[in-house]
């Protein structure tokens, strides 16, 4: 019985965290090789085969300040994101250990009645976190998303930044 109060917290704590899968990496590409504010990796979960699409936008708000944006495209199908929302939901990514608070919106794309999130940091804080942590990088950033752990290129992401043409005037 004594050994039951010993062992039943940390079977509750192995039991409640969560875990994160693995992923490989099937391709991406750099900020200097897409040329157009962004960035993409195309990968693959430990526990399954579906190929997914994770990208990073440079872009401007609705009010007109340069952001950073991410969008998860393997929401295809995904009951998540089916239809489109002007009002965003909280989210958590973690860039490098470091949660961050994010908003995202279930978007549809231009060509097609498929859909995908949206993501940007909430916070001035974090914004800027994670915009100096893509500028100081000299290695792909670990980003940790719906459970899933990926590696993402920083290359080229300070020239792109500096090119976005700013916050609007």
């Amino acid at each position: 019985m004594k050994s039951m109060k010993i062992f039943a917290p940390l079977f509750l704590a192995c039991f409640l965290i969560t875990q994160s899968h693995s992923t490989q990496i099937e391709s991406y590409m750099s900020w200097d090789e897409l040329l157009n504010g962004s960035a993409l990796i195309e990968y693959k979960s430990d526990y399954d085969d579906e190929v997914k699409y994770f990208e990073a936008e440079i872009n401007h708000s609705r009010t007109g300040n340069q952001r950073i944006y991410f969008s998860d495209h393997s929401s295809l199908g995904n009951s998540t994101c089916s239809y489109e929302s002007n009002i965003p939901k909280n989210s958590t990514i973690i860039f490098n250990g470091q949660a961050v608070k994010m908003l995202q919106w279930c978007k549809k794309y231009n060509d097609t009645g498929n859909f995908y999130l949206s993501m940007t940091p909430e916070t001035d804080r974090g914004h800027s976190y994670v915009v100096n942590l893509f500028k100081i990088a000299t290695s792909p950033i670990e980003i940790q998303f719906n459970s899933e752990k990926t590696y993402f290129p920083v290359m080229g992401f300070t020239k792109a930044w500096n090119s976005a043409g700013g916050n609007a005037i």
